[in-house]
């Protein structure tokens, strides 16, 4: 078994909170996070169905892509269908977690899972939301500890950049102090300069990491004072954003895309605009509803754009434009979310030994749609 809290954190790793759009509501939206469970059923949303499923398969938490509980509500009671899930959810002792558009947006997220399935190259973010600079952090500390250090911050995402991580320089030198009268020096005399060889050791931050890495560093330190300077830097920033710009392997032509999509997407039906034979090289997606992206997409060199939700006059768009699109559909494209999080809650669980806990995909279909055959 596992309490429903650690498995949180282990999507707060797949998906933090910090990434979601403002307007958006994710997180624990019914239940307590202390119980402990032993399945979890994984659903892109939940309604009724989905609900009883998680009853038959003696599920303790449901994870959706879909927020249940969106906007404020003003009563709980069953007069509404919300009402009654959430009621029922207490009922049963099941708890509802929701992670939406930071997972739209976390890197290995549901959009970068697409252009993965789609075989896409070189990702850029579509349309960039916010911006925070990485930092540099100075800190010298006698070779004894050094490594030590080094694997404190490391360890707690000190160095980490793109797909790179343990990025640092070190270089020696000679560093001077004198301790006071109440000083409790690591090494050296009282009272006198002492001299001493010394690791001057460079990494880089995340801005929203610099209090746990900082209180790690200290803590990891010799020194009782150690040395250490932080910079801003304005060259390097961590960009998030909705949706994902890239290139295919090689070009295909529309019609080819097309049944490239079909077949690794598993789509039986969808809506597309542009010439069959018109060469796609450059590709932008946006899982779920993206019609506010198509001049993103069309202004950074896209030469199709793949989203859900389009209506009539956003087609138009993209058509005077002079860009392909395709609406594979809401449910279409954010279907995968539990593939996507079986996956990646299988892996981390396994990595911190919670072997207790099963992590279950939905066998229900939310997509409200029907298509006359």
């Amino acid at each position: 078994m596992a309490k429903i809290d650690e498995v949180i954190q282990l999507m707060g790793e797949i998906a933090p909170v910090r990434l979601a759009e403002d307007w958006d509501n994710v997180g624990l939206q019914v239940g307590d996070p202390s119980l402990e469970i032993n399945n979890v059923l994984l659903a892109l949303d939940l309604n009724a169905a989905v609900l009883e499923e998680a009853k038959a398969k003696d599920c303790g938490l449901i994870i959706t892509h879909h927020p249940l509980i969106f906007k404020a509500i003003n009563s709980i009671n069953t007069q509404s269908e919300t009402g009654r899930l959430i009621m029922e959810l207490i009922k049963n002792d099941i708890a509802l977690f929701s992670a939406h558009t930071n997972l739209d947006i976390a890197e290995g997220g549901l959009n970068d899972f697409l252009a993965d399935k789609l075989d896409l190259r070189k990702l850029e973010i579509l349309s960039v939301s916010s911006e925070k600079n990485y930092y540099k952090l100075v800190v010298f500390v006698p070779e004894s500890h050094l490594q030590t250090l080094k694997d404190s911050l490391y360890e707690n995402g000190a160095g980490r950049i793109g797909n790179y991580s343990h990025s640092g320089f070190e270089v020696s030198g000679t560093g001077s102090f004198k301790p006071l009268a109440d000083s409790d020096p690591f090494s050296g005399e009282k009272g006198r300069v002492n001299n001493v060889e010394e690791y001057r050791l460079e990494t880089i931050i995340k801005a929203e990491d610099i209090s746990k890495i900082s209180k790690k560093m200290i803590k990891a330190h010799p020194y009782e004072e150690p040395a250490w300077d932080l910079y801003k830097l304005e060259n390097l920033k961590e960009s998030k954003g909705i949706g994902r710009i890239a290139y295919l392997k090689e070009p295909l032509s529309l019609e080819e895309f097309i049944i490239k999509l079909k077949n690794k997407l598993a789509l039986n039906n969808f809506k597309y605009i542009g010439s069959k034979d018109k060469m796609i090289k450059k590709v932008a997606l946006c899982s779920g509803s993206g019609a506010d992206f198509i001049k993103d997409a069309a202004f950074n060199g896209a030469d199709l754009y793949l989203t859900g939700d389009l209506k009539y006059h956003e087609a138009q768009l993209a058509e005077e434009l002079n860009l392909a699109l395709i609406d594979f559909g809401h449910y279409g494209s954010e279907k995968f979310v539990k593939e996507l999080l079986f996956k990646k809650l299988t892996k981390k669980a396994e990595k911190k030994s919670m072997q207790n806990i099963n992590f279950i995909q939905s066998q229900k279909n939310t997509n409200p749609w029907k298509v006359w055959e």
